[in-house]
């Protein structure tokens, strides 16, 4: 289960529990329903598939089945509530990969390592619009999006100008895309 961690927007510490996320989920669905009402009266063109989606019972079970990813409890968490984010309409574009993706990718066409300005052991679970990867580290619990890059077997070269940590935290990457949304309905 994922521990204590500080909510920047209200400056105290908040407790992950499947609660929370279940919460913050609706709250992201109604967004994007708000996002999508009246985005083709306002931008010309119909807006792609806008959505936050919850996971099934036993969606995180085929990460634990993954022997290289099944230990990670954090990311198993995230995914327990979870299954995938779309949001292709919202700045550059935002996107959660399923569990079976990310088990899938890693290590064929996703970095398990990064390389360079930082060396860290990673699990990508999803990419922005911008031809960046998100990816979770192993080591530190944070979220990087990476860019620039270049994949040499399963590891991921990257230059001090191509990561950047956008959250401490798996919850400070859903409020960051909570953020994200919130501007984009304004």
């Amino acid at each position: 289960m994922f521990a204590g961690f500080p909510d920047r927007s209200i400056g105290v510490m908040v407790t992950i529990s499947g609660e929370n996320l279940n919460n913050l989920i609706r709250e992201m669905a109604t967004l994007s329903s708000k996002f999508v009402r009246n985005f083709e009266e306002s931008n010309g063109y119909e807006p792609g598939e806008n959505y936050v989606a919850a996971a099934s019972p036993g969606e995180s079970d085929a990460l634990q089945k993954h022997p290289a990813v099944r230990d990670y409890g954090d990311l198993l968490a995230f995914y327990s509530h979870i299954e995938k984010v779309t949001l292709p309409d919202v700045g550059n574009g935002f996107f959660v990969d399923s569990v079976y993706d990310v088990a899938e990718g890693r290590g064929d066409w996703q970095p398990a390592e990064i390389r360079g300005a930082v060396v860290d052991s990673v699990v990508a679970f999803g990419s922005d619009g911008g031809g960046g990867l998100f990816a979770f580290s192993l080591t530190s619990g944070k979220v990087y999006r990476l860019s620039g890059g270049s994949m040499v077997g399963t590891t991921y070269e990257i230059g001090e100008s191509g990561v950047d940590v956008i959250a401490d935290d798996l919850w400070g990457f859903l409020q960051y895309l909570r953020g994200e949304l919130v501007r984009a309905v304004r």
